[in-house]
C-alpha cells in the first residue's frame, strides 16, 4: 500500500486535477458488485464482438487484488499494472475514487470539497489520525468510481457495437489507453469502460520492453550504462 506521505505528495501535486475531477452526480449511485445494469441484454452486445475482443463484470475485488499489490513497491509503475486482467489498474491508487481522494462522500456522490481534501492532506502530512485504511479497504465506499463492466475492443467494429450499444441504452462510456488520466475520467462508475489495451490499432504485439538488445547500436549504447 502507497505510505501516506506519498499520498500527501501526490494530492498536492495534483490539487487542480482533484479540484477539476468529473462529477459523478447526475448518475445513480453505483454498487461496486457486478452485475451492473442487469436488466440489459449484454449478451446482445458480445455478439455483435470480434471473437478476440472481451466483455467482463469488474469490482472493487478486482481492483484490490490487481493493482493494490504494485503500489506497495518503493517504485510503483504504470508499466506493471497495464496488463492486469481487468484493465481497471490506474497511475496512482487513489484515482479508484472521485476527486482521487477516498474519503466517503456523504450522499454517494462526489462533494467533497477542496478545503477538506486539504485538511485531509495536512492531517496526513503532520501524521495526524486519518480513516484513510478504512477508507481504501471498504468496498461499499459511495466515493468508489469504479466501472462495473469492461471492455476489451480489438478492433474498430467493436468499438462501433459499444458505441451503439451504449447510445440505445442511454449509457455513459469511458475510455481508458494506458491509464492516462490523473483525474481518473477514463475510469468512471456508472460507465461503460472500454480499455484499448488490446486494439490492434495501437498495440499489435502488445508491450514490448525496451530492452538494448533489440534497438539500435547507438541506442543501445547509451542504455548499457543507464
Amino acid at each position: 500500500m502507497a505510505s501516506f506521505a506519498d499520498a500527501a505528495r501526490f494530492l498536492l501535486l495534483t490539487a487542480v486535477g482533484i479540484a477539476g475531477n468529473p462529477s459523478t452526480a447526475d448518475a445513480a449511485s453505483a454498487s461496486p458488485e457486478s452485475g451492473w445494469r442487469s436488466d440489459l441484454d449484454w449478451a446482445a452486445l458480445t455478439s455483435k464482438l470480434s471473437t478476440s475482443a472481451s466483455l467482463i463484470d469488474t469490482s472493487y475485488d478486482n481492483y484490490k487484488d490487481e493493482c493494490f499489490p504494485e503500489f506497495s513497491e518503493p517504485s510503483p509503475t504504470n508499466h506493471a499494472l497495464i496488463d492486469q486482467p481487468s484493465g481497471m489498474c490506474l497511475p496512482h491508487l487513489y484515482l479508484g475514487w472521485e476527486m482521487s481522494w477516498p474519503r466517503p462522500s456523504e450522499n454517494g456522490h462526489l462533494n467533497q470539497t477542496f478545503n477538506q481534501a486539504y485538511q485531509d492532506i495536512l492531517d496526513l502530512i503532520n501524521d495526524a489520525s486519518t480513516d484513510v485504511e478504512s477508507w481504501l479497504a471498504d468496498p461499499t465506499n459511495p466515493s468508489l468510481n469504479l466501472p462495473s463492466k469492461v471492455l476489451f475492443p480489438v478492433v474498430a467494429s467493436d468499438v462501433v457495437a459499444a458505441v451503439n450499444f451504449a447510445k440505445e441504452h442511454g449509457l455513459e462510456i469511458s475510455v481508458k489507453n494506458s491509464g492516462h488520466s490523473l483525474q481518473g475520467a477514463s475510469s468512471k462508475k456508472n460507465t461503460l469502460l472500454l480499455n484499448m489495451n488490446r486494439y490492434i490499432h495501437y498495440a499489435p504485439t502488445g508491450i514490448t520492453d525496451c530492452d538494448a538488445s533489440i534497438l539500435g547500436s547507438t541506442v543501445a549504447e547509451d542504455l548499457s550504462t543507464q
